[in-house]
C-alpha cells in the first residue's frame, strides 16, 4: 500500500544466479517473449522490462499525468497501458511508447485513493478499488464515464487491488484494513467474502486468479507472504518462498509457466517465483525505476491457436482472402495480456513472395499454388504463421455455342477461358492458324484449308479438327479439341 519505503537489509541468497538462469530458460521455452510492467509510487514512474535478457526502461509519460501510481493494467489490442494515480485521484493511460497520454473520463464513478486496476477489454471497462473511498468503481474504456459497483454483503475496508473473473462474472478485491478477500457480481447483484481458511490474510494488497488450478492468490503487504485459497472457498495456504518478500504489493500470474510475480515496495524490486514455491528471481530491470515498485502485469507476444487459411475461387482473376487465424486472448484474471495489436500479411505463389501482395486480400492474376503468411504483433513481439494448405488456382477452357455462316462456309467458335493468357488455334483442315491474347470469351472464325476446302467447295460439306491451346499467365498450356462440320451453299 502507498507509503515511503523502509530500507531493510536482506542476506544474499546463495545460488540465486543458477535459479535465475533456470527460470529465464523456462520463460524462453514457453515460445513467446514477455514484458513486465509496473508502477513506482514514490518515483511517479511507469516502467517495463523484458522477462529474460535485455534492459528495462521508464515510459516517457508527461510527469503531470503520473502522481503516485498504484496499479497498472494493459489493453494489448489497443496498445495502451493504464495506471491508478493514488495521490491525485485519477486514472491515466498512454500508448506503450508514452504517446497519447491522458486521463480517463471517470465522471459518475468514485476515484478516492485508487489502488489496483483490472481491465476487461471485451466488456469495454476498467475497474479499480478505492482505498480511501471503500468502494469498487469502473469506467468505460471509450471515455464515456462510469459508476460504482454494488458490493452489498462483502467487506470493502481499505481495498487494494481488483481481479476480474469473466468466467463467473465476478470481481474480487483485497481489503487491507479488513483482512479479507471478497467478491461481487459484475451484474450489480452484490457479493460476499471468500472463505480463506488455512491462508494468511494480513493487510492483503493486490490479487490475481489462476483459472487452471481454480485458485486466487494475494500479496500480504504486512504479512510478508503470498497467500492463496480456492475460488470455491477454503483450501487456503501460503506459497513457500524461502526469502520472504519485504512488502509485497500486487501480483500477476503466468498460468502456463505456473509463475507468480509481485512488486516489493520494501526491497524496490519485481520478483517472481514458482506457484509451487522456491527462491524468487528478478527480471532484467536495469535501466528502469524500481523505487516502491508495485502491481506488476505481464504482456506476452501473440500466440497462435489456429493457423490462417486462404479463401476464394480457384480460378485466375479471383480475389483471394487470407484469414487472420485464431490467436490466444488475454488472461485478464491473471493480469497476463497477449492479444495482437496489429496484423501484417505476405502472399506467396509457388513458394515465392508475390511482390506488393501485403494486404489481407490479393488478386490471383496467375495460376499456381497460393499461401499466405500472417504476422500478429503487439508491444512484446511478433509471431508469424503460414496457411498450412496450398490454395490451387487453376485455369479452365470450355467450348460454348458454335454458329455457322453457310454463305461463306465458316463457323464461329466461342471459347471461354478463366483469367488471361495466350490462345492458339490450329488443326487439320483449319486455315490461318491464330494466336491471340484472350480473356473471358473469345470468338474464333474457323475456315477450311487444303483438302477440306476443296471438299467444301465441291460437296458443300467438310469436316475439320480444331485444336485450341490456352496458356494462362504463369501456367502451362491446356489443350482442347473439337470436330466441326462446315457447310456451304452450292451455286
Amino acid at each position: 500500500m502507498p507509503k515511503t519505503a523502509r530500507r531493510w537489509t536482506w542476506p544474499f541468497v546463495a545460488g540465486l544466479f543458477a535459479v535465475a538462469f533456470l527460470y529465464f530458460a523456462l520463460a524462453s521455452a514457453a515460445g513467446a517473449s514477455q514484458i513486465v510492467f509496473w508502477g513506482s509510487y514514490n518515483a511517479n514512474k511507469i516502467s517495463h522490462a523484458p522477462i529474460g535478457s535485455g534492459k528495462g526502461s521508464d515510459i516517457p509519460i508527461p510527469p503531470a499525468l503520473v502522481d503516485g501510481p498504484y496499479g497498472t493494467a494493459v489493453d494489448s489490442a489497443a496498445g495502451r497501458i493504464y495506471w491508478a494515480n493514488f495521490r491525485s485521484n485519477s486514472i491515466g493511460y498512454a500508448n506503450f511508447d508514452g504517446s497519447g497520454a491522458s486521463l480517463l473520463n471517470t465522471s459518475g464513478a468514485t476515484v478516492s485513493g485508487p489502488g489496483g486496476l483490472a481491465i476487461d477489454p471485451a466488456g469495454g471497462r476498467i475497474y479499480w478499488a478505492n482505498a480511501n473511498g471503500n468502494s469498487i468503481s469502473y469506467a468505460a474504456l471509450s471515455g464515456s464515464g462510469g459508476g460504482n459497483l454494488n458490493t452489498t454483503g462483502a467487506t470493502v475496508d481499505e481495498p487494494y487491488g481488483v481481479a476480474i473473473d469473466t468466467a463467473t462474472g465476478r470481481i474480487y478485491w483485497a481489503s487491507a484494513a479488513g483482512n479479507a478477500i471478497s467478491y461481487a457480481n459484475l451484474n450489480g447483484s452484490g457479493g460476499t467474502d471468500l472463505n480463506t481458511a488455512g491462508a494468511p490474510v494480513v493487510a492483503p494488497d493486490g490479487l490475481a486468479i489462476d483459472a487452471t488450478t481454480g485458485r486466487i492468490y494475494w500479496a500480504n503487504f504486512r504479512g510478508e507472504s503470498i497467500g492463496y485459497a480456492s475460488l470455491n472457498g477454503g483450501n487456503g495456504g501460503q506459497v513457500n518462498i524461502p526469502s520472504a518478500p519485504g512488502a509485497p504489493a500486487g501480483v500477476s500470474i503466468d498460468p502456463i509457466l505456473q509463475t507468480i510475480y509481485w512488486g516489493d515496495e520494501e526491497l524496490d524490486q519485481i520478483s517472481a517465483a514458482s506457484l509451487q514455491g522456491g527462491t524468487p528471481v528478478q527480471p532484467a530491470t536495469s535501466g528502469a525505476t524500481l523505487e516502491t515498485a508495485n502491481f506488476p502485469v505481464l504482456l506476452e507476444s501473440p500466440r497462435n491457436l489456429d493457423k490462417p487459411t486462404v479463401q476464394g475461387q480457384h480460378k485466375p482473376g479471383a480475389t483471394l482472402t487470407c484469414t487472420q487465424g485464431t490467436w490466444r486472448g488475454d488472461v485478464v484474471e491473471s493480469f497476463l495480456y497477449r492479444a495482437p495489436q496489429s496484423f501484417s500479411y505476405q502472399w506467396f505463389r509457388n513458394g515465392k513472395p508475390v511482390a506488393g501482395a501485403t494486404a489481407a486480400t490479393t488478386m490471383a492474376s496467375k495460376v499456381g499454388a497460393y499461401t499466405c503468411d500472417v504476422t500478429a504483433t503487439n508491444f512484446a513481439g511478433s509471431e508469424a504463421w503460414t496457411s498450412p494448405l496450398e490454395f490451387s488456382v487453376n485455369a479452365t477452357v470450355a467450348f460454348k455455342k458454335v454458329t455457322f455462316n453457310r454463305k461463306k462456309g465458316t463457323a464461329t467458335l466461342r471459347v471461354a477461358v478463366t483469367g488471361s493468357g495466350r490462345l492458339d488455334v490450329y488443326g487439320k483442315g483449319v486455315a490461318n492458324a491464330q494466336r491471340r491474347h484472350a480473356t473471358g470469351t473469345a470468338k474464333i472464325t474457323i475456315k477450311t484449308s487444303g483438302k477440306a476446302r476443296i471438299k467444301l467447295k465441291n460437296t458443300g460439306k467438310a469436316k475439320v479438327k480444331a485444336t485450341v491451346s490456352y496458356t494462362p499467365e504463369g501456367g502451362k498450356a491446356i489443350k482442347r479439341r473439337k470436330t466441326i462440320v462446315l457447310k456451304k451453299k452450292l451455286r
